[in-house]
C-alpha cells in the first residue's frame, strides 16, 4: 500500500517491476484515472494527479484485496505411513476370515452365517451387515477389495488419523449394507468389503470438501473432491458381472455423510494418539462381536 507521503506527491503506488506497474495503471484506467509510469532508483512509480492520488490508492488497495490468493489453512496432513497399522489390521482380518472359510470345519459355515442376506438383516440379524464386509467369493474378489481399500483407507487416515479413519470406514460400510438391505429384494444376498471401500472414498471426498468449505475456498477447488469421488464411484463401482451397485452407492453415500460431519469436528481428534488407539480397538472388537453373534445361531 502506498505511503501517505507518496500520495501527497501524486505517487499512487511503487512497483518492483514494470509489468506490475502496468497492471496497476490498467486498473486505474478502468475507473477513469489517468496515470504515468516512471522508473526511479530501481523501482517503478505510478504517477497520477495529486488531487486523484488518494482515490487511486484506494482503488488499487481494493483491487489487491479482491485478487489476493486465498490461503489454504488447516492442519497439515498426517504422514501416510501412520495409516499402515490400520491397513495391516484390515488385511489381516480379511485374510484370516478367508483362511477360516477355506479350511472348512466351523469356518466353512461362515459364508452362510455372515453374508448380507437382505431378508435376514431386515428380520433382525444386524450382524450380517458387519460380517459380510469380511467375506469374499474368491481370491480375485479378495485382492481387489484389499488393494483398493488400503489405498482409500490410507488417504482417509491422513485426514482423520488411522484409528478414527478405519473405524469410520467400518461404521459407514455397515450403514451402507443396512441401507442396501432395506431396498433390496428379500432374496438378495451379498458379500465383500466393497461397500466399506466405497464408504472410505465417500468419507475422504466429503471430509476434504467440508474442510475446504470451512477454509473459505471457492469454485471448482471446493467442489472437486466430491466430483472426483463420484467419478471414481462410477468407474470402479459401476454396473458389471457380480457387482452389487446399490451397496456401492449406499456405502459411498454413508461415507459422504460421515465424512462431512468429521470435516467439521474430526480435526481435534485426528492427532490424539490415545483417541486413535481407542477407535482402532473398538473397530476390531465390533467385528469380533459380530462374528461371535453369528456363530451363536448355529
Amino acid at each position: 500500500m502506498t505511503d501517505p507521503t507518496d500520495i501527497s506527491r501524486g505517487i499512487a503506488c511503487r512497483c518492483n517491476s514494470h509489468k506490475r506497474c502496468k497492471e496497476a495503471a490498467l486498473v486505474l484506467q478502468s475507473v477513469g484515472i489517468d496515470s504515468e509510469i516512471l522508473p526511479w532508483e530501481g523501482e517503478f512509480l505510478l504517477i497520477v494527479q495529486i488531487k486523484e492520488a488518494t482515490e487511486a490508492a484506494r482503488q488499487l488497495s481494493a483491487y489487491e484485496n479482491e485478487n489476493r490468493p486465498e490461503p489454504v489453512s488447516g492442519e497439515p496432513l498426517i504422514k501416510l505411513s501412520k495409516g499402515m497399522h490400520g491397513a495391516m489390521v484390515y488385511a489381516a482380518i480379511l485374510f484370516l476370515v478367508d483362511g477360516l472359510l477355506q479350511r472348512g470345519g466351523p469356518g466353512g459355515h461362515m459364508l452362510d452365517l455372515g453374508s448380507a442376506g437382505a431378508g435376514l438383516i431386515r428380520d433382525g440379524q444386524w450382524w450380517r451387515a458387519i460380517t459380510a464386509l469380511t467375506l469374499h467369493a474368491d481370491s480375485a474378489h479378495l485382492w481387489g477389495n484389499l488393494s483398493v481399500g488400503i489405498i482409500f483407507g490410507l488417504f482417509a487416515s491422513q485426514s482423520l488419523g488411522p484409528g478414527l479413519a478405519w473405524f469410520s470406514i467400518l461404521l459407514a460400510g455397515t450403514t451402507g449394507n443396512l441401507l442396501s438391505a432395506s431396498f433390496q429384494d428379500t432374496a438378495h444376498n451379498s458379500i465383500g468389503a466393497s461397500t466399506a471401500v466405497f464408504a472410505a472414498l465417500g468419507i475422504q471426498a466429503a471430509h476434504t470438501w467440508r474442510s475446504r468449505h470451512l477454509h473459505h475456498q471457492k469454485g471448482i477447488s471446493r467442489w472437486s473432491p466430491l466430483i472426483g469421488g463420484v467419478i471414481l464411484l462410477a468407474l470402479l463401482g459401476g454396473p458389471g458381472e457380480r457387482i452389487d451397485v446399490l451397496s456401492h452407492v449406499t456405502g459411498f453415500l454413508s461415507g459422504l455423510l460421515l465424512g462431512a460431519l468429521l470435516g467439521c469436528k474430526g480435526e481435534s481428534l485426528a492427532r490424539r494418539g490415545d483417541i486413535q488407539a481407542v477407535f482402532g480397538i473398538m473397530g476390531v472388537l465390533i467385528i469380533l462381536l459380530a462374528w461371535g453373534r453369528a456363530f451363536l445361531t448355529i
